[in-house]
């Protein structure tokens, strides 16, 4: 088969259904495709090798336009002017003195943070040709590397690829260093040598994050950590070209810590391979480096007597660097569960949330407790003994700060916070064990009611005097921000005016108390894709839309210094750092949007008549919460849909523990995965319709006079462009028994309507999913329509026919899926009999099918109709004559015509998946 004619064929058959769309409202141009693919592949005119091929374009063609929007999106093609702007501003800074400009260069006003989400969706050469042609500009790869991973992926990989980019960022903010030392020597000869720049922080929890996973041993954490530390000690020692003899101690000191790293990556479940790393890492050795203090205060000296003004630079870089990121390649964040948090203080101070009085009271018992808490001694010891996460995490720390690294700080982040009193108990751990003046404690802000109640936290936090006492003491007030769970259940646009609302709140908090100077760090933890809070315009514009020129302005107005951190979430956010080119430009954009803070726009409507505003918040809202409970929803995200996806990362993808089930134990990412796969991004672009109501042209309005409402506006237009209601209509007809009663009557193969009757009758016997899938189109329908008027009379956003054009490939995409899908449950509706001895009946393996469990169903049919090949050549040396080549052993006819093709169509279904998330720029 020639693939661009099949293509080209494929797409006049899409044309044609849409033209039939004026004639009858109901046709749907994807599923008389994916019928046209399936008759193709039903008489053999075309293979699954040849849809394969197929996907391969298509996927090819995919991560093409992926590759070209990245480029659009980091505008690389201005990389050399937008450096010189960022020299310009420099520049311009010394203009005020060198002290002001020292204050510019020396503050981290932003930072990088990496962390391991799953979202690793392609195989390393995928992503290397990504990488290649963002350098290139063509994309030069094999079909294979077009193809979904096979198989899971560890943490070590995950640590590993973050590693790569962490060392890209570090040489990307040692490049504007070096600008702003250029400048300095310049215009400050005599004073430059004493600037210490910073300009950008950049730090890691991959390796360290136990929210809502158990499966990191403390021991793995402590040998990533003593192998991140070696690595940068390896690193400061190529870099002190011109200091050769701290460079060898470094170097020392490097072996010494690869040594100890070897020791804790044994079984640390065995007590006596414990003691040993324990002793090793503890006991006297002249070789190793806990602090920087030493090599700094050193460099120091070689600076102030150095008169060429090149090595001079190059070793204050590398003073620049340690006291950045000290021992380590990016500062340390530790991040639990607040469940994790209350279950030690539960049993520790019998300290429970009383949610009726939002914690008050546990808030001053932990509070009380804080104020006089003894310090206690730590060891390995009461690591390998302590059972309880929250606990042990802070014993970690009080490790790391003793044997690792003494100077860097650590963050310790705790998710799914919703009482103030955990913070404050969490306070009293780090007391309690000794690490309370280097460890900074954040909140996370994700739920919905955690953030709308946010204000009220930091409110009731301010109020308790042994939170500002540890806050002043760290010298920063931190708090996390989330995109994930908000945004699946209020939505994105929602999330984010409700994150945006809990910043200008606590800026107004600090202004209304009169706490000036103190500086207020944010951690925006937003994803890569636009269901996780990242805005596809621009990345200036994924800045703004998460910390707005608004929030910026109520705390300059509080006086208080602004620190934004954002992350760089799993293999798909890596990207941003996969070649030198892109991660200059990704630490240029931080650093401009910190120095040059973008002013709000006067009179823009949203804060203007912030009443309506949040009346359209409000109605947003709840229509998004309300579509989280509606039937054809969860059947979306339950029923089939986590079977669209594979495996992207090291962690689950369904909540451990609790009585959660159904939607709501999916994780974000594979929550916003389903609804890419099956193209209705509603938690982007759905309610607005709704939320707009009967005052549509007042909504018109605030669009057209509001750049904050654009913004969240634009994030939803392209939610609605990458959203087809023909598609999901189209998957629900797979589960519709008189679909497949009407393929078995009009079938001219026996098979193929022996197969469809059979499929008929199973369905007639599940729960309706056709039914509850149609009614959640036509519920998304409703909405989005209104919307699509609402776009059209405010001229936004491209045209109905506009939007179907866009769509053509993706349509291909899911035609063939649906069609690869109908040969897999037709293939599995041919499975012979089989005794129910094996645990299994034939109603199990519909059920199965349904769920598009293709794979699963192969493995177990390969354990009823066992292939004897094997067994029967392994025999072949008996030299006794008998009867076992006399007739046919095992299934060869089940393996060639059921197994073998399910297996084949699992592996295509899950390239298509890859193909697919292509067009969102990441997966989930």
């Amino acid at each position: 088969m020639n693939i661009e004619t099949a293509l080209a064929e494929a797409r006049e058959v899409l044309q044609s259904a849409a033209a039939e769309v004026v004639r009858d409202p109901q046709t749907n141009s994807v599923r008389r495709l994916a019928l046209h693919f399936s008759e193709a592949l039903q008489a053999e005119n075309m293979s699954r090798a040849d849809a394969g091929a197929m996907v391969a374009a298509l996927g090819r063609s995919a991560l093409q336009d992926r590759i070209d929007r990245f480029r659009e999106y980091h505008a690389l093609s201005e990389l050399g002017a937008r450096r010189k702007t960022a020299r310009t501003a420099l520049e311009a800074a010394t203009d005020e003195g060198f002290d002001a400009f020292r204050d510019l260069v020396e503050a981290q006003p932003t930072g990088a943070v990496f962390t391991a989400h799953p979202t690793f969706s392609m195989r390393p050469d995928g992503y290397a040709a990504f990488a290649d042609a963002l350098a290139g500009g063509d994309l030069n790869v094999s079909n294979d590397a077009l193809q979904a991973p096979r198989g899971g992926i560890d943490l070590a990989t995950e640590h590993a690829a973050a590693q790569e980019a962490i060392l890209r960022a570090q040489d990307a903010v040692s490049a504007l260093r070096g600008d702003a030392l250029a400048i300095a020597a310049e215009r400050f000869p005599d004073q430059w040598k004493a600037l210490r720049p910073r300009i950008a922080s950049i730090a890691s929890w991959v390796g360290y994050d136990l929210d809502g996973r158990t499966d990191i041993h403390w021991s793995a954490s402590i040998a990533l950590r003593l192998r991140e530390k070696a690595s940068q000690l390896r690193r400061y020692a190529l870099s002190l070209a011109g200091a050769p003899d701290l460079a060898a101690r470094l170097s020392k000191a490097a072996a010494a810590t690869d040594a100890e790293a070897n020791a804790f990556s044994g079984d640390l479940l065995d007590p006596d391979t414990v003691v040993k790393a324990a002793n090793l890492l503890t006991g006297a050795n002249a070789d190793r480096l806990v602090s920087l203090a030493p090599a700094v205060a050193e460099l120091d000296a070689l600076i102030a007597a150095e008169a060429d003004a090149e090595k001079a630079k190059s070793l204050m870089l590398v003073r620049a660097e340690m006291e950045t990121v000290g021992l380590g390649t990016a500062l340390t964040h530790l991040r639990v569960n607040a469940a994790q948090v209350r279950s030690a203080l539960s049993d520790e101070l019998g300290v429970d949330d009383d949610p009726e009085n939002f914690g008050r009271v546990a808030l001053a018992k932990a509070a009380d407790e804080a104020r006089s808490t003894p310090e206690i001694p730590v060891n390995f010891g009461s690591l390998f003994l302590e059972q309880m996460t929250a606990r042990r995490q802070f014993m970690l720390c009080k490790q790391i700060v003793k044997h690792i690294d003494a100077d860097a700080p650590i963050r310790f982040l705790i998710a799914e916070i919703e009482r103030p009193a955990t913070i404050m108990g969490a306070i009293y751990l780090a007391r309690r064990f000794g690490v309370a003046n280097r460890v900074d404690i954040s909140p996370l802000f994700e739920t919905p009611e955690a953030l709308e109640r946010g204000g009220r936290f930091m409110e009731q936090l301010f109020d308790e005097p042994e939170y500002m006492l540890q806050v002043r003491e760290r010298g920063r007030i931190s708090i996390q921000l989330g995109y994930s769970d908000s945004g699946r259940f209020m939505g994105q646009v929602a999330a984010a005016l409700s994150a945006e609302r809990l910043q200008v709140l606590t800026a107004r908090e600090l202004k209304r108390r009169g706490v000036a100077g103190l500086p207020v760090l944010v951690f925006n933890t937003h994803g890569e894709s636009m269901g996780r809070g990242a805005h596809p315009a621009s990345f200036m514009e994924r800045l703004n839309h998460t910390t707005t020129p608004w929030v910026m302005k109520k705390f300059e107005e509080a006086g208080a210094p602004f620190i934004r951190e954002t992350s760089f979430q799993g293999g798909d956010g890596y990207l941003h750092f996969s070649t030198p080119e892109t991660a200059l430009s990704s630490m240029l954009h931080l650093a401009m949007n910190a120095w040059r803070q973008p002013r709000p726009e006067t009179g823009d409507l949203y804060y203007a008549d912030i009443n309506y505003s949040w009346d359209v918040y409000r109605a947003l809202k709840r229509w998004q919460e309300e579509l989280f409970e509606n039937e054809g929803y969860r059947v979306a995200l339950s029923a089939f849909g986590p079977n669209l996806l594979y495996t992207t990362g090291s962690r689950k993808t369904k909540r451990q523990g609790g009585k959660v089930a159904g939607p709501r134990a999916l994780r974000a990412i594979p929550n916003n995965a389903i609804l890419q796969q099956l193209c209705i991004v509603a938690n982007v672009c759905g309610g607005l319709g709704e939320a707009a109501g009967p005052e549509a042209e007042r909504f018109q309005k605030h669009i057209a006079g509001s750049p904050r409402l654009r913004s969240a506006i634009d994030l939803a237009v392209r939610g609605r462009v990458l959203s087809s209601l023909n598609v999901l209509r189209a998957y629900a007809s797979l589960f519709d028994p008189s679909f497949w009663l009407a393929l078995a009557v009009w079938s001219k193969d026996e098979a193929a309507g022996d197969a469809g009757r059979a499929l008929s009758r199973a369905l007639s016997e599940q729960s309706g999913a056709d039914v509850a899938l149609g009614r959640l189109a036509a519920h998304l329908g409703d909405d989005l329509s209104r919307f699509d008027r609402l776009l059209a009379a405010a001229n936004l956003g491209p045209t109905p026919g506009e939007r179907r054009a866009g769509r053509v490939d993706l349509h291909l995409l899911h035609a063939l899926r649906i069609a690869l899908v109908m040969q897999g449950l037709m293939i599995v509706a041919r499975t012979p009999p089989f005794s129910r001895r094996h645990d299994m009946s034939r109603e199990d393996l519909f059920e199965r099918a349904f769920a598009l469990q293709f794979r699963e169903i192969a493995n177990l049919l390969t354990d009823v109709f066992p292939d004897r090949a094997r067994d029967i050549a392994a025999l072949g040396g008996l030299q006794e004559q008998g009867e076992e080549d006399a007739g046919p052993h095992g299934y060869k006819a089940v393996h060639a015509k059921i197994i073998a093709p399910l297996r084949e169509v699992a592996d295509l279904l899950d390239d298509i998946t890859l193909a697919v998330s292509h067009a969102y720029g990441a997966f989930g």
